[in-house]
């Protein structure tokens, strides 16, 4: 199995390297033994002395039991005695003369004499000998083992990534995974490695993944797979009681940490919170808790005979009066489900826990509305049951059957009926008919789930916003007092923002915004006219001001656990972040909802910009094959609508194909985009096109960019259009400077550097140093001191000098604005001149 625990085997070589010893924690089944032996490997590479132990699950039982098991250690033939000191003495013997490592893998299991044993040993051979230990997280750290780990430095084996996930789960498969199949495994495996593999071969089984276009996919949903190998795997030390304790909690979905302690007990709850084994969030807004990762709750459920159902619901009686963990029909202030309309997910807490939070949020919440519809078939319990299919894509959900089986009741608000309408005429549209069909009838019992008083207008601009218009639609064709009744205000407000917007016209949009104030009922427009007042602040120079304003409805959509809602902030959040340069936040801000897989059906073009930053930002690491299975997601990703600022997917193509290749990035493929949007009406995403693209344009190119540039008003491309200026007609420092003023770069910037190197050659300045390039980018670059006679070119000598300080070829080609085949190319160069065949001879 390929080895994905790089980050950690690091941080351990690094600890040793500086004389400490090391103590390594993490989660059952989350690859300690791995790197333990991973280690190892690279210990005995060095030219140390390595001794691997392991502690047993007979403990005290076996007196000596890691060396009566030891392959060179354990005593030979006939031995009458046979105890600490002779297994001290043939330790001390394979450890003599040399540096050496012992491996003790469990230590927590060890027995006493074992342990002491390796103790004195350690303390004998203090200047020669390192400590390597693990333990899972959950175990006392006041034990007798704790001895071996004093003073030594803290590694811990992190949940796996989305990138290691795929290449994970692609080992065990055989071939490329798709990202959201990876992203999803992730999720709902919590990162654990164990878990992943489970899910992964268990889906194969099931047929919920198959090959599709040469890639492993996602064919079918993964809730209903069978995962019981997940609980053997993750749960086989785990003692009775705290296994009950989470059947218990499995089973009711999500409880608020005050309900938790009742159903648990204190120190039940925090025993499964010290082994990782559930999310809390114990906020004062929040205060939840469930089973973590999601999987293990999936495969707890399944597990649950009849007979124990009825007890839990017993108990839930008499803890709770709730009858189960829906609550009844619905959650009053004494319910464990209460607490829920304060969840507030912070964002440094670890996306794990994150997604194990929303996801049994949303299993909680599909018990109890898939009960009240069953009992009342009113729009008021269809309309939630119906966003978790359609618009959170998160729940198995008939659509077909709740639409036809939902009568408008005496007490369906107005507003509701609307919202109803309008998902069932986006899901027309998705099964191959017209958003005005949908809109108009009603197939339930009562035909009367309809609105009234919808001008031709605005149906017709429907028509034209879900079908495939030549030109981008024309909001001047409907009038909102006119022609929309006050019940789908929030939604034609929606369609008013997004022309607006598109139309390069953003304070008009944020003046539409500050005339909207919406009612509870019309949530999913707030959150979409949330997601459009952050592309607003953007497009306006409001950088930082967007990044607060995402942030903020980040927490809210985590208040209401409104999965769109997340998805849609978490979505501005990255862009912000990507666009302020803060590329590691904005990765981060769009795992939640990768792992979360994908939205809805009739919100599926949510989902360019997500998968479109998710490639850029992964191709940018060096995840060149993650990011290319993004990106033909991405190419594949339904679109019932065209999104707003519908230029991700050329740019995207155009990013990965550059980062990968490492070669003159396509600027042809993003300036000929931006002609056939421009001549389609689309004008903001055209400006987009031109500005981005990474070329220094002739005078035809550049005057067709001005000109595009002044019909809108824009200020966020104000820097890129006066360097494309600056690259065609000024100074290599005029250029330069320029460059200084974005706040991401990209391949534009690569050309930039590029162009400028050259000029200030002509121009007859000094060639551009590392530290020239790194004061253009805002950062610190160590000096480039190379002699006379290195032999070195000035860009290998760069080069060689940040990989004698431990940069990684990202690194260094983040950088130096470089391709990471570039530096990769340099370096091999640069080595073979200076003689030396491994990079670590670089620092010697």
């Amino acid at each position: 199995m390929t080895f994905v625990h790089h980050r950690t085997l690091d941080d351990a070589q690094r600890w040793l390297r500086s004389g400490h010893d090391v103590h390594v924690t993490g989660d059952v089944g989350a690859g300690r033994s791995t790197v333990l032996r991973a280690l190892a490997d690279a210990r005995r590479s060095a030219g140390a002395a390595v001794v691997e132990l392991a502690g047993s699950a007979g403990g005290e039982a076996v007196p000596l039991g890691a060396f009566l098991t030891h392959p060179t250690l354990r005593p030979r033939g006939s031995v009458p005695r046979w105890g600490v000191p002779e297994a001290t003495a043939a330790l001390d013997e394979a450890l003599a003369g040399r540096q050496a490592t012992v491996l003790v893998d469990d230590a927590h299991l060890l027995d006493r004499p074992s342990l002491a044993v390796v103790d004195t040993v350690a303390r004998l051979r203090r200047d020669r000998v390192r400590l390597v230990t693990t333990v899972p997280l959950g175990v006392a750290g006041d034990g007798p083992w704790s001895v071996l780990a004093r003073g030594a430095g803290a590694v811990a084996v992190e949940p796996l990534g989305v990138n290691e996930v795929a290449t994970l789960v692609g080992d065990l498969l055989g071939g490329q995974v798709e990202g959201s199949l990876a992203a999803t495994v992730a999720g709902r495996s919590g990162g654990n490695p164990r878990a992943a593999v489970a899910l992964a071969v268990a889906a194969a089984g099931a047929g919920a993944v198959a090959q599709v276009e040469g890639r492993w996919a996602q064919v079918h949903g993964l809730e209903a797979v069978p995962t019981g190998s997940v609980l053997h795997g993750l749960l086989g030390g785990l003692p009775d009681p705290l296994r009950q304790g989470l059947e218990s909690l499995a089973w009711f979905g999500l409880l608020d940490v005050d309900h938790a302690r009742v159903l648990l007990g204190e120190d039940r709850l925090a025993a499964l919170d010290a082994a990782g084994r559930v999310a809390v969030d114990e906020r004062p807004r929040a205060r939840l808790v469930a089973v973590s990762p999601p999987v293990l709750a999936q495969a707890l459920r399944a597990q649950l005979t009849g007979a124990r159902r009825a007890l839990l619901r017993e108990r839930a009686e008499e803890l709770f009066g709730t009858g189960g963990p829906a609550g009844g029909d619905e959650a009053g202030e004494e319910s464990p489900l209460a607490a829920l309309a304060g969840t507030t997910v912070p964002e440094d807490q670890p996306v794990h826990q994150q997604v194990a939070i929303v996801t049994e949020s949303v299993r909680t919440r599909a018990s109890l509305w898939s009960r009240a519809w069953a009992e009342r078939h009113d729009v008021a319990s269809a309309l939630p049951l119906l966003r978790l299919h359609l618009v959170d894509g998160l729940a198995p959900v008939d659509a077909d059957e709740i639409f036809a089986g939902t009568s408008r009741a005496p007490t369906d608000d107005p507003e509701q009926v609307a919202a109803h309408a309008v998902l069932r005429g986006q899901w027309v549209v998705q099964r191959g008919g017209s958003v005005r069909e949908g809109f108009l009838h009603d197939p339930g019992p009562s035909g009367l789930v309809t609105v009234d008083g919808v001008g031709e207008p605005f149906l017709h601009y429907l028509d034209d916003v879900y079908g495939e218009p030549e030109r981008a639609p024309d909001p001047a064709a409907f009038d909102l007092e006119a022609d929309v009744p006050r019940s789908l205000r929030g939604y034609a407000t929606v369609q008013l923002v997004r022309a607006a917007l598109e139309a390069g016209a953003p304070d008009r949009a944020l003046e539409l915004l500050g005339g909207w104030s919406g009612t509870p009922h019309q949530r999913p427009y707030t959150h979409r006219l949330d997601a459009l007042r952050g592309d607003a602040l953007l497009m306006v120079g409001q950088v930082d001001d967007a990044v607060t304003w995402a942030r903020e409805r980040v927490s809210a959509a985590y208040d209401e656990v409104s999965p769109f809602g997340i998805r849609l902030a978490a979505r501005g959040l990255a862009t912000a972040l990507f666009v302020r340069g803060d590329h590691d936040r904005a990765l981060r801000a769009l795992s939640v909802v990768l792992r979360l897989g994908r939205g809805g059906p009739v919100m599926s073009p949510f989902d360019d910009r997500i998968f479109a930053l998710a490639a850029v930002l992964h191709a940018r690491a060096g995840h060149h094959d993650l990011a290319r299975t993004l990106l033909d997601e991405l190419e594949r990703t339904p679109r019932p609508f065209v999104p707003v600022l519908d230029f991700m997917r050329p740019w995207a193509r155009m990013e990965v194909e550059h980062a990968a290749t490492g070669g003159e990035p396509d600027a042809d493929l993003l300036w000929a985009a931006g002609e056939d949007l421009w001549a389609r009406g689309w004008t903001a995403s055209a400006v987009f096109c031109w500005a981005l693209t990474p070329q220094m344009l002739d005078d035809a190119r550049l005057a067709r960019l001005e000109e595009g540039f002044a019909s809108v008003r824009m200020p966020l491309l104000t820097p890129a259009v006066r360097l494309h200026r600056h690259l065609a007609h000024g100074t290599s420092g005029v250029a330069l400077e320029s460059l200084r003023a974005m706040r991401t770069r990209g391949p534009l910037a690569h050309v930039a550097i590029a162009v400028a190197r050259q000029r200030s050659d002509a121009e007859g300045r000094r060639v551009l140093t590392v530290d020239d390039v790194a004061d253009i980018a805002g950062t610190t670059a160590p000096r480039v001191d190379v002699g006379p006679t290195s032999g070195l070119t000035t860009r290998e000598a760069e080069i060689v000098t940040l990989a004698r300080e431990g940069l990684a070829n990202r690194e260094i080609a983040s950088r130096l604005f470089l391709s990471v085949r570039t530096v990769e190319s340099h370096l091999y160069r640069a080595m073979q001149k200076l003689g030396v065949t491994d990079r670590r001879q670089l620092r010697g």
